[in-house]
């Protein structure tokens, strides 16, 4: 397993540490993807809903067997 870089949540701005399942949100027209912690999963959903366009919304689990 490799090691993940520092990713903070662009809610809160806290780091999200590997041990817990995250929610990332992109652009289907860009590369750049927003981390989210799972309790802020409601910030992503707003943005979306403030931004019509095409989005993917993933969770990444902590058991990689669940990914």
């Amino acid at each position: 397993m490799s090691a993940r870089p520092k990713i903070r949540c662009a809610a809160c701005k806290k780091r999200i540490p590997q041990s817990e399942p995250d929610v990332v949100l992109r652009r289907l027209d860009r590369e750049r993807p927003r981390y989210y912690h799972t309790r802020c999963t409601p910030a992503a959903l707003d943005l979306v809903a403030e931004a019509p366009e095409v989005w993917v919304m993933t969770m990444r689990h902590v058991e990689e067997m669940a990914n």
